[in-house]
């Protein structure tokens, strides 16, 4: 039978308590990565090993390499810095010798040493049923901090919007969205919208002395609408279809003849399935990108694409965002593109 654990929220702070929290240093660190405070009996042991595979694991992908769930750090109980203590994203399994479970408590302690941290606690008296918790229920463990993190990106888009692309989209397609302050309307027609935002990041070059070098990350929200005529237009095959006919003849690439196409090796198949969202029926496909028309045009990145049926409208809205940054990691991009499809309110 399985064993059940109690879920203790804790500190749960909504924006209204704002100044319950305001003498609190800011949460630090990077996104999807986890300070884990652990004794080293536990994290020597079976649990520890254990909970390292499960962190571990790959994330939703498909990536063109594979990217773990979260990263993390670990210290033990008595080591925790100042520093540490500041982590926007703590994690601690303890034996509690004190009292006397009867199941496995999981407690959420937000805004705890740091405002904008999420703390989760995870504690028994016993070893066994500790060990069964992780193995059987991490998943509530990585949905708590995936949760988390995608609201702390949509509080940031919401608190410094762009204005001028959630206007074109109220406009053209009837529905508001938050994107980065920073992101630049790149192309505008009739039912399309392609919206870009560009970073540079630094790395030190792989020879000693060689200095660094500045790459380039892109992100890009791609809106286009079609009129919605029948259920048919509304399934995987349907929707590749248009969007394959769709970015060959709005999204070039560099090279001349080059456009954005959809990877269909078998290894990185697209992946869809039927979502409830903004409150209407729509379709959700995960996959990969590349250039195509033109052999020497290389490049592409993962896609994150939805698609949601605007009743009043009569029209098959797509939102589609996308990454390419070949030098780096993809998981907290892609992470920041779902908080920008997640922020979508239909408004008409």
């Amino acid at each position: 039978m399985k064993k059940l654990f109690f879920l203790v929220p804790v500190f749960f702070l909504s924006c209204g308590e704002e100044d319950a929290t305001s003498w609190l240093p800011p949460a630090s660190g990077a996104h999807g990565e986890i300070v884990v405070i652990m004794d080293d009996g536990l994290w020597n042991g079976p649990i520890g090993e254990l909970l390292v595979s499960k962190m571990s694991e790959h994330c939703r992908g498909p990536y063109l390499r594979p990217e773990p769930l979260f990263n993390y750090t670990r210290v033990r109980p008595d080591g925790l810095s100042h520093i540490n203590q500041l982590n926007r994203l703590l994690l601690k399994l303890m034996i509690d010798k004190d009292s006397v479970y009867q199941t496995t408590q999981m407690l959420e302690l937000e805004n705890y040493f740091a405002k904008g941290q999420l703390f989760i606690v995870i504690k028994d008296s016993d070893i066994d049923r500790l060990y069964s918790f992780v193995l059987n229920d991490f998943q509530f463990i990585a949905d708590a901090f995936n949760q988390f993190e995608l609201q702390a990106f949509q509080r940031e888009y919401r608190n410094d919007p762009n204005t001028n692309v959630d206007e074109k989209s109220k406009e053209k397609f009837g529905l508001s969205i938050s994107l980065p302050a920073d992101s630049k309307l790149a192309v505008e027609k009739d039912s399309f919208l392609w919206v870009k935002r560009d970073r540079s990041h630094n790395m030190m070059g792989g020879d000693p002395g060689s200095g660094s070098e500045t790459y380039w990350i892109t992100q890009g929200i791609l809106f286009w609408a079609e009129p919605y005529t029948n259920a048919s237009q509304l399934i995987m095959d349907s929707l590749l279809q248009r969007r394959d006919t769709l970015l060959k003849y709005n999204v070039p690439g560099r090279l001349a003849g080059s456009y954005m196409s959809t990877e269909y090796d078998p290894y990185y198949k697209p992946q869809g399935h039927s979502i409830q969202f903004a409150g209407y029926d729509g379709y959700e496909i995960r996959g990969l990108w590349r250039y195509a028309g033109e052999r020497a045009a290389v490049g592409g990145g993962p896609f994150v694409q939805r698609t949601v049926l605007n009743k009043k409208r009569n029209m098959l809205i797509t939102i589609c965002g996308y990454i390419y940054g070949p030098k780096f990691d993809k998981r907290e991009y892609i992470r920041e593109v779902d908080a920008m499809l997640s922020s979508i309110e239909l408004i008409e």
